[in-house]
């Protein structure tokens, strides 16, 4: 079976080499498309200048952010390779397993899955997959917009806002510690960080992420979308990924106030199109 291997970059580039140097360790033969999101600092030409004819180097003109930038490696895919898996991954994702394509493909098949996320384990040593065993309801979304909003007014306005920075802080430290048992999860939602696609979802799908979104979001919209179309989502407990997290965001930095301010916008509009595909499907989705 043949694994394409899809990686978004932008401006990281010893992130971007370290990513690549180990997958081409276990994947030599394997097509591997590095997208460089509109980084516009030459680290996309220096890619290239590196690997050479071992990886293709797609440059956007601009930042299209989180699921527009993996499309443009999805696409570029679909229109180049034949293959029967597509591993679509951030550049901070490090994998060393020998044989994990082979390992995930086969689950995949094994389980009938379409879209499928490895065992994904953090420096510190813990479990991102999944990101929900089951998707939120639409109840609870609208409950979360109306706090979100109220916590952006507040955050405005000055109000309580050491307390909300710190809570936050609180928030995104604390985010899955918790181990879980990954055998026969499936109708999930998977981490966004590395995400393998079936050929048959790549022979039937024009993208890999629904492009409603600039960052924040995208798993529970892919969720939402696979759902939709009966695609079966599940987590493969014997392929493992080491996410380093956070490297290419905001360079591994805490956030500030403004920061924050802009990430709580991009969650608001993230959770408004999640709801609009609940309710009136995906006849508004611009591809």
């Amino acid at each position: 079976m043949t694994t394409a291997f899809v990686i978004l970059h932008y401006r990281t580039l010893e992130v971007t080499i370290q990513c690549l140097e180990n997958l081409l360790k276990i994947a030599p033969d394997s097509p591997i498309v590095v997208v460089d999101n509109g980084s516009q600092d030459g680290s996309g030409e220096e890619v290239r200048r590196l690997f050479g004819s071992k990886v293709v180097v797609v440059i956007n003109d601009q930042n299209l952010g989180f699921a527009r930038g993996n499309n443009a490696g999805f696409q570029y895919v679909k229109e180049h390779y034949t293959v029967d898996c597509v591993v679509v991954m951030n550049n901070d994702v490090i994998i060393t397993q020998p044989g994990f394509a082979d390992i995930l493909a086969s689950y995949m098949r094994e389980k009938r899955l379409d879209v499928c996320g490895p065992d994904i384990i953090t420096p510190e040593g813990r479990h991102q997959n999944p990101l929900l065993r089951k998707p939120f309801s639409t109840f609870r979304i609208i409950k979360q917009m109306a706090i979100d909003a109220a916590r952006l007014l507040m955050l405005k306005l000055h109000l309580f806002e050491k307390r909300l920075l710190s809570e936050y802080a609180s928030n995104s430290n604390s985010f899955h510690k918790q181990e879980v048992n990954l055998a026969n999860i499936t109708g999930c939602v998977l981490h966004g960080s590395c995400v393998a696609y079936s050929s048959n979802y790549l022979s039937n799908e024009l993208y890999a992420f629904v492009p409603v979104t600039f960052l924040y979001g995208e798993e529970m919209i892919l969720a939402e979308h696979c759902r939709r179309r009966n695609y079966l989502t599940g987590v493969c407990p014997t392929a493992t990924v080491t996410h380093l997290g956070g490297r290419t965001t905001l360079q591994g930095k805490a956030p500030n106030r403004s920061q924050i301010i802009r990430i709580k916008r991009l969650m608001l509009k993230a959770q408004w199109e999640l709801v609009k595909m609940r309710i009136l499907g995906e006849k508004t989705v611009k591809k």
